[in-house]
């Protein structure tokens, strides 16, 4: 077996007290053959003081630094320019990896010659917590490769994906910037267009959740969700590929815009609530009423009772709210 150069893609902003922990997980991999191209975009903490310092000691570091913060899309389609690797990784500079996480991804994709390779992943607060999280098996066993609606099921986040770097360029790969939850729209993409994808159905990422996260705020940018499905749904129609996907897209469409509203500060509701009555189109209201609508109870309710009138759903899905507020309150 070959082993090609890979590029691992670090994005990294204002990741100072994580940094040296993630790095360490990198320059260890088990499989060297790597460039480590680091994209600071523009960090006001010490990050890029460790990007050289760790440079110094690892030629395989390259380290760029933004001239302005201009967010993590930007840093990533700098990162598909810049990359000499056969194949990329784009990971987030707070982030954990498992030291045998590209020789194993890399592995998959040789044995299969697949165009792209995505694996399971672990949430953790707390490094302790780590050895017990990774002991659950992986939702991803017995996992059909070849089942594109179900490959649209797995997760979006590029940091649990080996691909080549070469589709992304030919495909055009272009993350749309100004908004977060960007892998979203880039993964339908791939998805619909790659002959060859392939399941690793092992935990080999671990995200980081903290109180800096962009998943953990509730202030605008939760808009993002809408927004990067209407880019996705846009990308379906102008390839004629609405018709084919068009299920899955509404309930990934419309759980996500009932996240959006269930998630948000509760003052930034009331425009949420116009935001989704704006996308709630025809075929959206035949799908809520579909007895092949596949989602949750929960945001049926939402539907029927918000955006429909049902006052019935809406006392429901109300008190499914208080009920869980409660419980939280409770868990606390």
């Amino acid at each position: 077996m070959r082993f090609p150069l890979i590029t691992i893609a670090l994005s990294i902003y204002n990741v100072e007290p994580y940094l040296r922990q993630s790095l360490e997980t990198i320059v260890n991999q088990t499989y060297q053959n790597l460039e480590i191209l680091c994209i600071d975009d523009c960090s006001n903490d010490k990050t890029y003081d460790i990007l050289q310092e760790y440079a110094q000691k690892c030629s395989r570091i390259r380290v760029v630094k933004q001239p302005k913060n201009q967010g993590l899309s930007v840093s990533r389609n700098r990162a598909i320019e810049m990359a000499q690797g056969e194949y990329i990784l784009m990971l987030d500079g707070d982030d954990l990896f498992a030291l045998d996480m590209v020789e194993k991804a890399y592995k998959k994709a040789a044995e299969t010659d697949a165009d792209l390779v995505v694996w399971d992943y672990c949430t953790f607060y707390k490094d302790e917590e780590l050895p017990r999280l990774l002991k659950k098996p992986s939702v991803l066993i017995g996992f059909d490769s070849n089942d594109k609606i179900a490959l649209l099921k797995c997760p979006a986040f590029m940091w649990v994906k080996l691909i080549r770097t070469q589709i992304l360029r030919d495909q055009g790969v272009h993350f749309p910037e100004g908004l977060t939850k960007q892998d979203i729209p880039v993964w339908w993409h791939l998805v619909t267009t790659l002959n060859k994808i392939v399941v690793l159905p092992e935990r080999l990422s671990y995200y980081r959740q903290n109180q800096f996260n962009t998943t953990s705020r509730k202030d605008k940018s939760v808009y993002s969700l809408a927004y990067v499905m209407d880019i996705t749904g846009e990308y379906l129609k102008e390839n004629n590929l609405y018709e084919t996907y068009k299920n899955e897209y509404l309930r990934s469409r419309l759980g996500l815009l009932q996240g959006m509203y269930d998630y948000i500060k509760s003052e930034l509701q009331p425009n949420a609530i116009q935001m989704i009555r704006e996308r709630l189109d025809a075929d959206a209201i035949a799908y809520v009423k579909s007895p092949v609508c596949a989602l949750s109870k929960r945001t049926i309710l939402f539907y029927k009772g918000y955006m429909m009138g049902e006052l019935f759903a809406k006392l429901q899905y109300d008190g499914l709210m208080l009920v869980r507020t409660i419980y939280r309150k409770i868990k606390v």
